[in-house]
């Protein structure tokens, strides 16, 4: 839970910080946007176009056709499979090859492809066939500029070298560096001046470019439904080469499954004489032997044998076939394998019975029945032979394949990407999160102290007050930030400043403070202000003296004018009580800096000096002495020197602990004997000091 906390608490620490730091942030988002918006509009846009294809598991229509052969030519292929099948160099190769995706020409011009204007050119043929270009990845460039809108175009060689003028639809020879080039062009839109590159790629590098704006997979979950994919600059052409893709698999499976098909054909083609002549033999025999011997009478007995070893002899044809085709599918010990040897076995056992059987008939009747039964099956196996010829010229005349298309694509009119919302807004949080970066870094590094527990253990002075920022609209006219607002959280940290130097001043008479600050900027003239009112609220007469005699301010804060001041009077020009003003706020007068003198410090450090402070702080019951930063000049010790109390003042997160403490020791020069005490103004307390509670009115 503590963790929790402190990581919530770091968070909020972070975008205190972003927020602190806009002027970082704002310009991060504002160049993080415009590259953005630049992108978006910088990249062409793509369409995309999609087919449909579905996977047969078996095609009904051949099975129907080939009988008992149909489970021998239908195949079952998985999607995975018939992906990597699309996939293959073959069916993309054949692709790029029908639409010339080995040539590009692509528009030059830094403006058209900003504002998408630029022109179009579709190369159909590009060859340089001389070995200095063959051995680069690629042709050229050369460039082609068109001269008119019509079609014509001026071609250039790598040089920028005019080599051929040609118009589109056509494709030319022409003589260069003692060989010939061919180019033609299918297509060209643009205005006159339209510059293209022309380039050619590898093959093969032509093909991996393509497979990279391809796409295919299963939609959805062994459904056989492939989805097709094809991204392009140009629709119509992406449509094209996406249906050429499909066309494209959709013949190659239709010639692969015709192709086993075929061969058996073949086969059975070849070896069908040799059956027919089998069986004319066989005839031909038995015919000699009735004519040798004459009529032989063969009674019902002997012809149930001779149609028993006919049926037996069919059997184990058959399963022979059978083995050949399980074996062809599975490895010798399957079970399936097995199983068709033992009915083999079984049935040649039978076989053999009835020799025996055969054995116990007449000679004439057993060479009858033996011819007539070589006869029979002759006549078997050449009719079979007949019906599968016949089944396949069938199915190779009537093959559609296991794959069909169910969509072909068709062209969109909205580009696929980019998405320029899209591009923005990740540019906008790359940008932002840059600046939080740069934030961060400079929260990191940077050497100021933030502790206040820090600063008094290091330096051995107290921290009266943690001023943090007040109202910047509280302040109206001359009035004081404590009068207009005085329930500012500012204020209120004052008060506490108040009390502060009061418990500490309870025994000292006609106290005299002296405010500094370590540098410019530290809001030094605002702590003196507004304590100045503060102690006047409680009655007491208070003088406030602009003892900055190099760029006073006070006379600002109350409207008056720097013509005559402190340095008028230690100048010995004027008497204080003239340069003495009341102000808006009752019991508080204050005595600006008067006109900028040739030697402030020497005014500040003369006796005149401490002599006019003894004289008039016998009428005041507080005088507050605003004086120089301390770090630039030292005019801050010497006014400090006639000062019982000494508030410095410092910056929030700004000062390292050794500018404090030097500073210190510089103010402390002047009077060893005061009371010193510092002031965190600025200050930023954490979630974890308030607790996420908010000062209010009660």
């Amino acid at each position: 839970m503590a963790t929790k906390k402190k990581e919530e608490t770091e968070i909020t620490e972070l975008l205190r910080d972003i927020v602190k730091n806009w002027m970082i942030m704002l310009p991060c988002l504002v160049l993080a946007g415009a590259v953005g918006v630049f992108v978006s509009k910088w990249i062409r846009p793509v369409y995309q176009v999609d087919a449909l294809l579905q996977i047969e598991s078996k095609n009904n229509k051949s099975a129907s056709m080939m009988g008992g052969l149909g489970g021998l030519f239908a195949t079952s292929s998985p999607a995975e499979t018939e992906i990597e099948l699309i996939k293959s160099r073959q069916v993309m190769g054949s692709a790029v090859d029908k639409m010339n995706l080995v040539y590009l020409a692509e528009p030059v011009n830094f403006m058209d492809r900003l504002l998408h204007r630029e022109g179009r050119m579709d190369v159909s043929n590009f060859e340089v066939p001389w070995d200095s270009i063959i051995s680069e990845k690629k042709f050229g460039p050369w460039f082609a500029v068109l001269t008119d809108s019509v079609g014509s175009y001026d071609l250039y060689d790598q040089d920028e070298k005019k080599v051929f003028s040609g118009t589109v639809g056509q494709t030319f020879k022409f003589p260069y560096a003692g060989d010939t080039v061919t180019f033609g062009t299918l297509r060209i839109e643009g205005v006159a001046g339209q510059k293209f590159e022309i380039t050619k790629k590898r093959r093969l590098d032509a093909i991996d470019a393509f497979r990279s704006a391809f796409d295919v997979k299963e939609r959805g979950k062994k459904t056989g439904i492939l989805e097709f994919s094809y991204q392009d600059i140009y629709p119509d052409r992406a449509v094209s080469i996406l249906n050429e893709v499909a066309s494209s698999y959709l013949r190659q499976n239709v010639e692969e499954r015709n192709a086993e098909a075929q061969k058996t054909l073949e086969f059975l083609e070849k070896q069908l004489p040799d059956v027919k002549s089998q069986m004319d033999s066989s005839l031909l025999n038995l015919n000699a032997y009735r004519n040798k011997v004459g009529s032989v009478d063969i009674n019902a007995e002997t012809q149930i044998i001779l149609q028993r070893r006919m049926r037996l002899q069919q059997d184990i044809l058959a399963l022979q076939q059978k083995k050949q085709e399980a074996i062809r599918l599975f490895h010798a010990e399957h079970p399936t394998v097995k199983t068709l040897e033992d009915q083999e076995a079984a049935l040649k056992r039978e076989l053999g019975g009835t020799s025996s059987q055969v054995k116990k008939l007449p000679a004439t009747q057993q060479e009858v029945l033996k011819l007539q039964n070589e006869v029979e099956l002759s006549k078997v196996m050449y009719t079979t032979m007949l019906n599968n010829i016949q089944q396949l010229r069938l199915v190779s005349a009537g093959e559609v394949g296991s794959v069909r298309v169910v969509d072909f694509a068709e062209e969109v009119t909205r580009p696929a990407k980019p998405k320029p919302k899209v591009i923005i807004c990740i540019a906008l949080f790359l940008g932002f999160l840059l600046g939080a970066i740069i934030v961060s870094l400079k929260t990191k590094l940077s050497s100021g102290v933030k502790s206040a527990s820090f600063i008094e253990k290091e330096t051995g002075f107290t921290v009266y007050a943690k001023v943090p920022k007040g109202n910047p609209k509280g302040t109206k006219g001359t009035r004081p930030l404590a009068v207009v607002e005085p329930d500012d959280v500012a204020v209120e940290a004052l008060r506490s400043l108040r009390s502060s130097l009061e418990f500490s001043m309870m025994d000292t008479e006609s106290p005299i403070i002296g405010v500094s600050g370590l540098i410019p900027g530290v809001g030094k003239s605002f702590i003196s202000v507004n304590m100045a009112a503060l102690f006047a609220g409680l009655g007491k007469k208070v003088l406030l003296i602009d003892a900055d005699l190099r760029k006073g301010r006070l006379h600002k804060e109350f409207g008056l004018k720097r013509a005559q001041g402190l340095s008028q009077v230690l100048l010995r020009e004027v008497s204080i009580d003239k340069v003495t003003f009341p102000t808006e706020v009752e019991n508080l007068f204050v005595v600006p800096c008067g006109n900028v003198p040739a030697n402030p410090a020497e005014l500040l450090g003369s006796k005149h000096y401490t002599d006019l402070i003894d004289q008039i702080k016998q009428e005041y019951d507080l005088i507050i002495v605003d004086t120089p930063p301390i770090m630039l000049v030292t005019d801050a010790a010497l006014a400090c020197r006639v000062t019982s109390q000494i508030v410095m003042v410092i910056e929030y997160n700004k000062h390292s602990i050794e500018a404090i403490k030097d500073g210190m020791a510089q103010i402390l020069k002047g009077s060893p004997q005061a009371h010193a005490s510092i002031v965190v103004n600025k200050y930023e307390h954490s979630r974890s000091e308030s607790g996420g509670y908010k000062y209010g009115k009660y």
